[in-house]
């Protein structure tokens, strides 16, 4: 994947969370619906996610019963999507 397209893909896996701001996703949650626009393995998406994570336009939801990680869009990842950032 060339660095325009992790680019993309990153715009995308906000997008999708902040549009559906009210719950939180896994890695393949995710996967599933931001490839419908864009061709991307779970690597990809993962990677993307802890980017995101990173930059705290997101934030990891605990599972207390395994070890899933969920994401969910952050006040300032909202805020970014609003402004297209």
């Amino acid at each position: 994947m060339s660095i325009t397209q992790k680019e993309e893909l990153r715009r995308l896996v906000l997008r999708y969370l902040a549009e559906r701001a009210a719950l939180s996703y896994n890695a393949p949650s995710v996967q599933l619906g931001v490839r419908r626009e864009m061709a991307c393995t779970l690597p990809e998406v993962e990677e993307a996610l802890e980017m995101l994570l990173d930059l705290e336009l997101l934030r990891h939801i605990k599972n207390t019963f395994g070890a899933a990680k969920y994401y969910k869009v952050s006040a300032a990842g909202t805020l970014a999507y609003e402004r297209g950032e």
